[in-house]
């Protein structure tokens, strides 16, 4: 039965799945070209003098880093593209998961089968979380694509990009135990939708308040997006690695470890609780 719905559920998604992936690859490999035709050594001077303090506090490394040719290529993981293809398929499907089979009058169907909640449940995150991976890979092979295809002032290799590879699809995997726990709390996909959106807002401005704050640095530890540092974990791998393979694993082991915290307690809640009638 497992099999089955996950089957169903992959195809179900398909489309959705098949758009993200392309347009990061096309985001990625297109930045790459941009990056390509600019002269960062000649900006960099310019850069660092007319550049605002508190813009200086929200960048992963110092700018000089982000001139090298490591910054310019993983800089572009952090970008807003990236993280909205990534909240695209994460909220599309643990909205759907729960909350939007009950609004659409299918749970109901689903559950007079001989299937338990939790393979119900289970199958459908599954596919997410193979979504997850293949668009963080995609953004991968965008890069491998653009260094074999666009010249470069100085040359790299597309093997050193891998941990923000990494990164991005353990955040992935988060948003999409959080989006999942959202829709189990939901009556509707409206309203995971709200949950999971007021969430994110709440930390998001957890992290720009202890970047910006120093009296407020505290905040950051309260935020999941300061796990997300696919340029700082890169280039210190690539620099200092007996320094940042700590860091690596403390902040993806994190961010898996509260996704499947989410995961599981939205588990629980499905599990045991009376489904109500759809709206």
């Amino acid at each position: 039965m497992f099999r089955a719905l996950a089957i169903r559920s992959f195809r179900d998604g398909l489309t959705l799945l098949a758009s993200c992936c392309s347009l990061m690859f096309a985001f990625i490999w297109l930045r790459l070209w941009i990056v390509s035709q600019m002269d960062f050594q000649e900006a960099i001077g310019m850069f660092t003098k007319v550049i605002p303090e508190f813009i200086e506090k929200m960048l992963p490394v110092p700018i000089e880093v982000i001139a090298t040719i490591e910054g310019r290529v993983t800089f572009g993981y952090e970008e807003l593209p990236v993280g909205l293809l990534i909240a695209l398929w994460t909220v599309a499907r643990g909205s759907d998961c729960l909350a939007g089979r009950l609004g659409d009058g299918t749970m109901e169907m689903l559950l007079s089968q001989p299937v338990r909640r939790l393979t119900l449940m289970s199958s459908h995150v599954a596919v997410t979380v193979l979504g997850v991976g293949l668009i963080a890979l995609s953004a991968w092979f965008a890069t491998a694509v653009g260094i074999a295809t666009i010249a470069f002032d100085e040359p790299t290799s597309a093997i050193v990009y891998f941990p923000a590879v990494v990164n991005v699809f353990t955040i992935g995997v988060f948003m999409a135990g959080a989006a999942t726990l959202a829709s189990a709390l939901g009556r509707s996909r409206a309203h995971a939708v709200a949950i999971f959106v007021g969430f994110y807002v709440v930390e998001f401005t957890c992290k720009i308040l202890g970047l910006l704050a120093s009296k407020m640095v505290w905040l950051k530890k309260l935020s999941f997006l300061s796990a997300y540092e696919p340029t700082l974990i890169t280039i210190g791998l690539h620099n200092e690695p007996a320094e940042y393979w700590p860091i690596f694993w403390q902040y993806n082991g994190l961010l898996l470890a509260l996704g499947c915290a989410a995961l599981a307690a939205a588990a629980a809640i499905f599990c045991y609780r009376d489904v109500p009638a759809p709206l």
